[in-house]
């Protein structure tokens, strides 16, 4: 059987992770992705395959993919963008249009994982990463955005950084919008001309907004754009799956563990021996003054 577009992808990662240039073999691997292909699985880039480990080099790279896919998107709405190399207290993403620049992030997330918080989110280190630059932007999947109440929403007006999901990118890119943006970066005066003041820090009201802006740019209804999101509840519920079966075959594999083995499972989980590593050299460090 053919594999999927995320397996493959999954598998390169995989390939890759371990050499020293693997973001650029990634980046070689998917930097030429056609209009058609990227449309069609841009939605799932943003749930982080459940078979990476936790803080490995694979899900590192698949993030890196993220920002790949990202700068692609944003290149097919006309602007000109590059994922930049640079580590630390700077955006993933850089792009310029005629008349402005915008730094962007794109955000992927476990199904598995609980509650997000705003750390997660990163607003105000984007508002700081724009430095001289005209706008910031984040990109995640809306399914993991808070339901409503939550400080993302008040950062995101106060400081201009414009939050989307990838639907709404796909929308975008599908219905060939290019370069016309200008007034989703400024979503911040659309919200407080159009919304009394205690409305303007609640996520239904920017949902709002986003989507009206969205179909005013597109000149679309709001009925179609409501249908792409219908697309991506069943996209998440498909990498879902995905993950379920993915755990369900390690408990399979667990089940099947001796003793012995799996004492040094757990060990090696609960990260005893790096506790007492750790542990060791503290108190190898230890001097009275």
């Amino acid at each position: 059987m053919k594999k999927t577009f995320r397996e493959q992808v999954i598998d390169n990662i995989f390939q890759f992770s371990d050499q020293k240039n693997s973001f650029e073999l990634i980046e070689n691997k998917y930097k030429s992705i056609s209009k058609e292909v990227l449309i069609s699985e841009l939605i799932q880039v943003g749930i982080m395959p459940e078979v990476f480990e936790h803080d490995s080099s694979e899900e590192k790279l698949w993030s890196k993919f993220s920002d790949i896919i990202l700068s692609k998107s944003l290149g097919y709405l006309g602007l000109d963008s590059e994922v930049l190399r640079t580590r630390g207290n700077s955006a993933d993403v850089y792009s310029k249009a005629k008349n402005y620049t915008i730094v962007s992030d794109a955000k992927c997330f476990r199904l598995s994982r609980t509650a997000k918080n705003q750390k997660d989110f990163k607003v105000k280190a984007l508002d700081d990463w724009r430095r001289q630059d005209t706008y910031a932007l984040l990109i995640s999947p809306l399914s993991q955005y808070p339901a409503d109440k939550s400080q993302i929403y008040h950062q995101a007006v106060s400081q201009n950084v414009t939050l989307l999901s990838y639907v709404h990118l796909q929308f975008l890119i599908e219905k060939g919008i290019k370069g016309n943006l200008e007034n989703l970066w400024k979503i911040p005066v659309y919200i407080s001309k159009n919304y009394k003041a205690e409305e303007q820090k609640r996520g239904t009201t920017y949902w709002h907004a986003v989507d009206f802006l969205v179909c005013e740019i597109t000149k679309q209804p709001l009925d179609v754009l409501k249908q792409y999101k219908q697309q991506e509840i069943g996209k998440t519920r498909e990498v879902g799956q995905e993950g379920i079966n993915y755990w369900t075959s390690r408990i399979e594999e667990f089940k099947k563990l001796s003793r012995e083995q799996a004492i040094k499972l757990l060990i090696k989980a609960q990260k005893i021996e790096q506790k007492i590593e750790t542990i060791k050299k503290a108190i190898e460090k230890v001097f009275v003054i």
